[in-house]
């Protein structure tokens, strides 16, 4: 029987993260099972320390859990060598992070571009001319030979962006974008990514602490103490989320006080 729902473009399976570094051990994700949308924008929202980097990290690959499955797509990356995750990463995943991660010594162009240099090859003419499409709609053409550093905040960041979206990913996700931005920058980086979800069929995971942030995405996921507790699916605005945040934090507070 068929339901007629896409398939999730990543999903979890019970999974959990416990890191012991100290001797203490710290579960920062318990027993998750989730499954994100294609072609939406996921936003994850939780007090701090509830573990909502961690579930980015997990489902990005970029950490391994502890027990549980990840899939991306049909495949499952549970498993996988370190090089296999890499070459995943490169191919299939796209990052945009708070603080950029530029090369300093690099053009725009060339910072673009640089996914497919760590791949050790050339993107091929279809890329080239999807590569002209997102710098053209991110506003660089004009700012391709310039470095980083002359360039602005938001500049800096569609550049990131840009970056993210040339290998086409299957994914792309976002640890808080505009953290390092003016508020103007930031609502622009927001419209860039929610047009990569309507225009291009984009599948976004962004991590924000910010309710105004949040309110751009279709889904607002909510964690704590390493569990998603509840979501927002219709009646997305920046009061209602940040309600919920409210809710969780007094929830928190109520539990340290007992």
């Amino acid at each position: 029987m068929t339901t007629g729902l896409p398939m999730p473009i990543a999903r979890l399976r019970e999974v959990s993260k416990v890191f012991d570094s100290s001797g203490a051990a710290v579960t920062a994700l318990n027993q998750v099972s989730l499954d994100i949308a294609p072609a939406r924008l996921t936003a994850v929202m939780g007090p701090s320390g509830s573990g909502k980097s961690t579930l980015m990290h997990v489902l990005a690959g970029l950490d391994r859990p502890t027990s549980g499955t990840v899939h991306l797509g049909e495949r499952k990356i549970t498993g996988l060598s370190d090089d296999e995750l890499t070459a995943l990463r490169r191919r299939r995943i796209g990052f945009v992070f708070q603080a950029f991660n530029l090369v300093p010594t690099l053009s725009v162009k060339e910072n673009v571009r640089l996914p497919f240099e760590l791949d050790d090859r050339k993107p091929n003419a279809e890329e080239r001319a999807w590569i002209s499409t997102i710098v053209g709609r991110l506003g660089l053409a004009d700012r391709l030979k310039h470095r980083p550093n002359e360039l602005s905040g938001g500049q800096q960041q569609r550049t990131a962006i840009a970056r993210a979206l040339a290998t086409r990913p299957d994914i792309l996700f976002a640890d808080e974008p505009t953290g390092n931005l003016d508020a103007r920058s930031g609502r622009e980086v927001m419209s860039i990514l929610t047009e990569a979800v309507a225009e291009f069929g984009q599948s976004i995971v962004l991590v924000t602490h910010d309710p105004i942030v949040a309110a751009h995405a279709d889904r607002v996921i909510f964690i704590a103490d390493g569990t998603p507790v509840t979501e927002l699916n219709e009646g997305i605005t920046a009061e209602a989320i940040a309600q919920v945040m409210l809710e969780l934090d007094e929830r928190a507070d109520s539990v340290v006080n007992r």
